[in-house]
């Protein structure tokens, strides 16, 4: 796909994605894997039981992990993008936690807005999910605050909203159809291990690619000269 403005492309965007996707996946899959199987048994756990309790436990350890897991790869990113030797997933998981509080306010601020937006007119959904789609990487990269993180997204993207809206329906219908896929796999097994396996595996292979997107994506609007992996060491990316 062409270019848009500031050398951004769809295709580009989704390739870099993947080759990281590919060259890291053993440490993705480690680092979103330890998580997501916490998360997953929550679910598991709420399916079958099928109790309010049990169900809004599970939504908030959903919530709190997939922000951690997000943050992590992020880091995960920063790494390769800064030549930096791989660290261990708890070294992932403590550079987030700090974040963690700003991480899950942005999310809860986020849902409301592009849930205000849909529901009135639709179009300022769409266009509030392409402008603060940055916001967990500046969170965590940045340091910024979650009034800072909405407001520098919204900057970043300002004339690129399309194309970004576009990148990210893409990359969440492959997203969807991974965890589809995925989780169909495990189909044939009873309702608690379905959710558990299932949704651990499906987590820790299919969100590393939508964390990666999102962040070649910042790197792309803040520091175009300097691409994720043309700015690392085949040292640097290797396990």
């Amino acid at each position: 796909m062409a270019a848009g403005r500031g050398g951004v492309s769809i295709g580009g965007v989704l390739a870099e994605g993947w080759s990281i996707y590919k060259r890291l996946w053993p440490r993705s899959i480690v680092v979103a894997g330890l998580i997501f199987l916490v998360v997953s048994l929550a679910d598991g756990l709420a399916a079958v039981s099928g109790t309010a309790g049990a169900q809004t436990v599970s939504v908030a350890l959903g919530l709190i992990g997939s922000l951690l897991v997000q943050g992590a790869l992020v880091e995960v990113v920063r790494d390769l993008h800064e030549s930096r030797p791989p660290a261990a997933a708890h070294d992932y998981y403590q550079r987030t936690r700090g974040r963690l509080g700003t991480l899950l306010g942005a999310a809860i601020l986020y849902g409301v807005g592009v849930a205000i937006g849909l529901v009135l007119l639709i179009v300022p959904g769409l266009i509030a999910i392409a402008r603060w789609s940055l916001v967990v990487p500046l969170v965590v990269i940045e340091r910024r605050g979650w009034r800072e993180a909405f407001a520098r997204s919204a900057q970043l993207v300002k004339g690129r909203t399309g194309r970004v809206l576009a990148l990210i329906v893409v990359t969440n219908l492959i997203e969807i159809a991974a965890q589809l896929a995925v989780r169909g796999a495990f189909g044939g097994l009873p309702l608690f291990w379905r959710s558990w396996i299932g949704g651990t595996v499906a987590g820790a292979l299919v969100v590393p690619f939508e964390a990666y997107v999102l962040t070649v994506l910042y790197y792309r609007l803040t520091e175009p000269e300097r691409p994720v992996l043309g700015a690392s060491s085949p040292a640097a990316i290797r396990e």
